[in-house]
């Protein structure tokens, strides 16, 4: 079992990149930036899981990210504090700076 990369409250962003076969990650969040807010059991990635490898599949951490709705819609006309939650692959994840607003 892999030892997670990120911790609860870590400022995550999600990959913007494209694949032909994955199942899972909304286009909406890619290139947006969120905040690690569970872990959840390692698991065979979702390109794996398309192809039913569920024996052989490549297993990654899994984590929910939390982002501000502003973040995702930038026209977004609700509270400034309402949130969206989601799951990611260990792989969709990188590291941001503690610079910019999540």
């Amino acid at each position: 079992m892999a030892t997670p990369k990120f911790k609860i409250g870590d400022r995550v962003r999600i990959r913007n990149q494209t694949t032909l076969f994955h199942t899972r990650t909304q286009k909406y969040t890619r290139g947006r930036t969120g905040v690690v807010a569970e872990h959840r059991p390692e698991w065979v990635i979702p390109e794996d899981e398309a192809w039913d490898r569920m024996e052989n599949g490549r297993h990654e951490p899994f984590y929910v990210v939390q982002f501000k709705q502003t973040e995702l819609w930038p026209d977004y006309s609700g509270y400034a504090v309402d949130t969206l939650t989601s799951e990611f692959s260990e792989r969709w994840l990188e590291a941001v700076d503690g610079k910019e607003e999540a």
